[in-house]
């Protein structure tokens, strides 16, 4: 299969998670900008350009419409629900990350001549809650021990997740956003690349 068929393929599951999660602002198409932005900032500023250097960006940023393919297998009462999740209930949501991961490996089994899309792909599905201090999940990681596709998609989920209205809360104001994700460097997110998320905050904000 192509690659360029293959991604087409893969947007279509995607977007049947964002459907069940009540989602059709063209949210996935907003994470790849958002990814371009930042990685682009990262390159022009030297942070991690080594690592990033060594990938394919153009896979890179096409494999992250598979970041939260795991909840295709959560509840839809659970990812609908309009108030705040109980302890029960956030502990079954975080399953969607090893979830995400055992489903981009059956893809990955059924296909062939596209390891390196669904590689990507599996590191951003089941890396993107861990935080930089280890408290996150699924495994709690920290710092580098956390892929560099976890530790830059775990600013844009959370900045995605707080600037848009959900049926549990309204919008935050951008700029309250940006607030909360610099107060979380070092603590939630990898400083270094929070810093180039803030310097790029003016082309984050015209994405939408």
């Amino acid at each position: 299969m192509q690659n360029n068929e293959l991604i087409q393929i893969m947007n279509v599951f995607a977007e049947m998670v964002e459907s069940r999660n009540r989602i059709t602002d063209g949210r996935l198409d907003k994470i790849k900008a958002y990814l371009k932005v930042i990685i682009d900032g990262m390159l022009e500023r030297g942070v991690y350009a080594y690592e990033l250097k060594k990938m394919d960006l153009d896979l890179l940023i096409s494999s992250a419409c598979l970041y939260d393919i795991g909840k295709l297998f959560i509840s839809e009462i659970v990812l609908r629900k309009p108030v705040r999740l109980t302890k029960e209930e956030f502990d079954y949501i975080k399953a969607h990350t090893t979830e995400g991961e055992t489903i981009i490996d059956k893809f990955a089994s059924s296909t062939k001549g596209n390891e390196l899309f669904f590689q990507y792909a599996k590191l951003f599905a089941g890396n993107h809650h861990e935080l930089y201090n280890g408290l996150g999940y699924p495994r709690g990681l920290s710092k580098a021990d956390i892929p560099l596709q976890g530790r830059i998609m775990a600013i844009i989920d959370v900045y995605d997740a707080l600037i848009s209205e959900r049926p549990y809360k309204k919008p935050f104001e951008s700029d309250d956003a940006f607030k909360i994700i610099m107060d979380g460097a070092g603590e939630q997110f990898d400083p270094l690349i929070v810093d180039v998320f803030l310097e790029v905050k003016d082309q984050l904000i015209k994405i939408g």
